[in-house]
């Protein structure tokens, strides 16, 4: 895992119901200007034994794959 910049917004969700954090998303995802630069996760009982750092690096990789994927679907790759 990569080390993580300081620029990098991470929200993580422990506790939440499923519909709950999908209702939280939304509702922050409509209340910021560049949406697109958050990475949400949720606690898994793998990632709670993980270090804050760790979890964060590997979210923030997890984001930017997925965000990488988003733009090649719409450029046509």
């Amino acid at each position: 895992m990569s080390e993580s910049s300081s620029a990098e917004k991470v929200i993580y969700f422990h506790g939440f119901e499923r519909d709950d954090v999908f209702k939280i998303i939304k509702a922050i995802k409509g209340s910021v200007s560049n949406p697109g630069e958050i990475a949400f996760s949720t606690s898994t009982p793998t990632n709670l034994e993980w270090k804050i750092k760790d979890m964060v690096a590997e979210v923030c990789e997890d984001h930017a794959f997925f965000k990488e994927q988003e733009e090649k679907k719409k450029q046509g790759k």
